[in-house]
């Protein structure tokens, strides 16, 4: 009978965490991770005593906990705010330092990956004015004040 080398053990080994890692990576091994299923909107719907929210009877969605004015002041902050924060909050957003372009991709990204709702082509010009305006790139050119990159 043949003996089990050290290679034999570690090809074995890595053959198993590779097969564990995609299996992992795959949510074969999660089973309180579930995929997004939209819910019917009368499941959603409030109880008929509760009055709704004054945001929600503008058609609006709540915001979280933040508000408009959290968000600098130009043309456009309203539709920004109710179209960005009805998935995440103000802090993303500000936390973010774009050109218009990669506002645009992630604008995309959001749409396709994210299943965010559609936004009229007017509308999502104003939200990447705003964006691009208001929260540009923060990182300054190449050799800029660095003097190693001269």
């Amino acid at each position: 009978m043949k003996q089990l080398t050290i290679a034999h053990v570690v090809v074995i080994t890595l053959t198993a965490v590779f097969l564990l890692v995609a299996l992992d990576m795959a949510g074969g091994l999660r089973t309180d991770r579930h995929l997004w299923v939209p819910v019917p909107a009368a499941a959603t719907a409030p109880p008929a005593q509760a009055a709704p929210p004054a945001d929600t009877e503008k058609g609006k969605p709540p915001p979280h906990n933040d508000k408009v004015e959290d968000l600098p002041e130009g043309k456009g902050r309203e539709i920004t705010f109710y179209t960005c924060t009805a998935c995440h909050g103000v802090a993303l957003i500000k936390a973010q330092g774009l050109t218009r372009d990669l506002w645009d991709s992630t604008f995309d990204l959001m749409l396709e990956k994210h299943r965010m709702p559609p936004v009229k082509p007017a509308e999502r010009a104003e939200i990447l004015d705003y964006l691009s305006e208001q929260f540009p790139p923060r990182r300054r050119p190449r050799g800029g004040d660095n003097p190693f990159l001269k």
